[in-house]
């Protein structure tokens, strides 16, 4: 990359950081001036993070094209905004003209950074908006008028400068540079060393050093084909070493890796949308977080350590360990946790969540400063942080771009009503059934999801679906989460899994085998969601003693399941006993407390049979 590339994304990132920080400080700008200024700062650093490709002079004209798209739509909606306010209803035939430019340079804007597949259904929702009135029946509408859209989307708070993309000109700008500078000062290769040290000693050392990794690293990234293409270049390589099959290799990876999105505290984005989305305090959603996370953990762990003691993989050889005495190192360990207990801090004693972030990034950066030994390692660390304004560049394209499209997105489904039609399906064909809605609910979610970040498809999803799960009664903290956990789980679940194809590319293995395993391992992740709707207790919906009961319940039932498809509990088990323990796995999580004694009963029943350990096959790499 060119140097005055890698100049100009951290001068523009800067820029972008800097007037979020100020807004965080002192105050934004009225929410469409400020947010056009955001979005024109995107599309600058989007031609020179993703420049169109093809023949110089049309990819430099498209560049052209989008840039000045953006820059004069912004400019005219900043300057004209108070006209705007002030006589809603005027006749604007300039606005029409910039409205749907800014939305076709969004489109491309999304193209670019997220694929074809989000832009593609915007443009699909649009156009329905726009001609849906000339379908027949209950799939058309009563019409929409291009002023109409464009006055709704463009000039208003309900379409490309609403709350999706507030919340990114608010903080999320300030959580993806929080991220890269996380990285980019070594906290990152500390997680993996806190990991190896806690992981490494254990049955399965390797696979569980990829859990605990992911899980830190990628509540970062927020992205389970980054946390993949992260973690694992190292973990992956790490456990067939030491003894794992390629395609088991691979799926504990992507499954470990999906789970960073569902870990507090920071869970990507997703936790920033869900909270702003649900009108609850970020700390709130964070404890709500933690119980649905646990159990993932507890099944995926079990699993891993079930399937170390069938295939005979032991720990982490001593000289792959690292030096438990440098992690005790405060230059090492607190750049890593001080910024941390500075955002949770601040964050639980009510502070907003841009200032949260913004003081977080500003501790870890004169952490990392003062632990400069001399002049040269201070100008070294210096770079650091500016490298930290360069790597964050991409991201913040990204997700800027997905915000603005998904603005457009959520004004067109609310206009035109599609949420109300497409819940009316749903029921239709659930017919009454609550368990069949939410299995159909499911299965669309994973297909929307497809090809998509996991912010994308929860966005897309909650905006087309949520009206279904009202009318099926489903509170709304339960119907956010539901999705988001369905979201998660389409960069795994084939055919379009690309959280599996980079696993399996990094694996040499073949990419259908690895999807078998990482469903496998990741079983516990499909039954969540149906445990917010019919145990509401998972979401700390209820009293302390009744969650702490479902979380017993849950915890047996996890890890008998992950016993039954690893097909090892105390000793290897045969079909019958395997379906034993499955059934007592189903049992513990069913939502009656009869049931799970039933199930609790079996399960204990299984453990006394299976008998003592014998035989167990000695660690391929036992010292």
């Amino acid at each position: 990359m060119s140097t005055w590339r890698i100049c100009a994304m951290g001068g523009l990132a800067a820029l972008l950081v800097g007037l979020t920080a100020y807004g965080a400080l002192f105050g934004q700008l009225p929410n469409i001036q400020h947010r056009s200024i955001v979005l024109a700062l995107v599309a600058l650093m989007a031609v020179v993070v993703v420049p169109a490709r093809g023949p110089w002079p049309l990819a430099r004209g498209l560049d052209f094209a989008l840039l000045a798209a953006i820059l004069i739509a912004g400019a005219w909606v900043y300057w004209n905004y108070w006209d705007v306010m002030m006589n809603p209803v005027a006749r604007r035939p300039e606005a029409i003209v910039l409205g749907l430019a800014l939305v076709l340079a969004i489109l491309e804007l999304s193209r670019r950074t997220i694929g074809w597949t989000f832009a593609i259904l915007v443009a699909v929702f649009t156009a329905y908006a726009l001609f849906g009135h000339l379908l027949p029946g209950r799939i058309g509408h009563g019409g929409v008028s291009l002023r109409m859209l464009t006055s709704m989307l463009y000039l208003s708070t309900d379409g490309i400068w609403g709350q999706v993309f507030d919340i990114y000109s608010s903080f999320l700008i300030l959580f993806v540079l929080f991220s890269a500078l996380m990285m980019a000062t070594g906290a990152g290769e500390t997680m993996m060393d806190l990991a190896k040290l806690v992981g490494g000693r254990l049955r399965g050392g390797a696979a569980k050093i990829s859990v605990i990794s992911s899980a830190m690293i990628g509540s970062m990234t927020g992205s389970s084909v980054t946390n993949v293409a992260m973690t694992g270049n190292f973990t992956i390589p790490m456990m067939k070493r030491l003894g794992y099959r390629p395609e088991v290799a691979g799926g504990i990876e992507a499954t470990a890796s999906s789970g960073g999105q569902i870990t507090p505290p920071l869970m990507g984005a997703g936790l920033f949308l869900m909270a702003e989305f649900l009108n609850l305090p970020l700390g709130q959603m964070m404890l709500i977080a933690l119980v649905p996370a646990f159990l993932f953990y507890v099944g995926v762990l079990a699993s891993v350590h079930f399937e170390s003691l069938r295939q005979g993989v032991g720990s982490l050889p001593p000289e792959e360990m690292p030096n438990a005495g440098r992690l005790r190192k405060v230059s090492v360990w607190g750049p890593l946790a001080i910024p941390f207990v500075v955002l949770l801090a601040m964050i639980l004693s009510g502070r907003s969540v841009g200032l949260s972030i913004l003081t977080a990034c500003a501790a870890l950066v004169v952490l990392h400063l003062v632990a400069a030994q001399s002049l040269a390692d201070l100008r070294d660390r210096l770079f650091d942080v500016g490298r930290a304004f360069r790597d964050a560049a991409p991201a913040l394209v990204t997700l800027g771009a997905l915000c603005a499209a998904a603005g457009v997105l959520i004004g067109v489904i609310g206009f035109v009503g599609i949420g109300v039609k497409f819940g009316d399906a749903v029921l239709s064909l659930a017919a009454g059934n609550l368990v069949a809605g939410l299995v159909l609910a499911g299965l669309v979610i994973i297909v929307i999801g497809m090809g998509m970040p996991t912010t994308a498809a929860y966005i897309l999803a909650i905006s087309v679906i949520l009206t279904a799960f009202v009318e099926m009664g489903i509170e709304p903290l339960q119907a956010h989460m539901f999705v988001f956990y369905f979201a998660t789980l389409s960069a795994i679940t084939p055919p379009v899994c690309a959280a599996v194809f980079v696993a399996a590319g990094l694996a040499g293995a073949s990419w259908w085998a690895t999807a078998v395993q990482t469903v496998r391992f990741a079983v516990i992740k499909y039954l969540l969601p149906f445990l917010f709707v019919f145990r509401p207790e998972t979401v700390l919906d209820g009293g302390a003693l009744a969650i702490a009961g479902v979380l017993a319940a849950s915890t047996f039932g996890a890890i008998a399941l992950s016993a039954s498809f690893a097909g090892y509990l105390r000793t290897p088990l045969g079909g019958a006993m395997r379906g034993l323990v499955g059934m007592a796995g189903l049992l513990l999580l069913f939502p009656l407390w009869g049931v799970n004694l039933v199930g609790l009963l079996l399960l204990g029943l299984a453990f006394a049979v299976t008998g003592p350990v014998r035989g167990v096959a000695t660690p391929k790499n036992a010292s």
